[in-house]
């Protein structure tokens, strides 16, 4: 998938394993990137206490507002983005701003999700299958 709308990628040059899923946990980025830096999304037009944010390896990653509401409670609480290998949603699911699940679908049908675990700060594995 294209990570571009990042401002570059959040999780190493090469985040996805040999099955094109993301590793969140940023274990791929370690040393390649400044703490304390903030990207932001360069196409944000909102405030950014309406963005989703997420961090890893000691930056911020800025990912625009949300757009989505997955949970059908009337606010946007999740985005997608799109890329050759499939497609991600990131989701804030306690609105703080901070996506705490992360859904990946791949061009043939499987998909995959995880969730930040407050207490360690790593993403845990939750749900894989096909879709169809």
């Amino acid at each position: 998938m294209d990570m571009s709308f990042l401002g570059g990628d959040p999780l190493g040059d090469e985040p996805f394993d040999s099955h094109g899923s993301v590793s969140p946990d940023g274990i791929a980025a370690t040393g390649r990137h400044d703490a304390g830096a903030v990207f932001e999304h360069p196409d944000a037009s909102s405030g950014p206490e309406d963005h989703l944010w997420m961090h890893s390896d000691g930056r911020i990653w800025d990912l625009g507002p949300a757009d989505v509401d997955t949970d059908d409670d009337g606010v946007p609480d999740s985005l997608t983005r799109t890329g050759d290998g499939g497609l991600a949603v990131y989701t804030d699911s306690d609105r703080d701003g901070q996506v705490d699940k992360i859904t990946e679908v791949d061009g043939e049908g499987a998909f995959s999700s995880r969730v930040l675990d407050p207490g360690s700060g790593t993403w845990v594995a939750t749900d894989t299958g096909r879709l169809g």
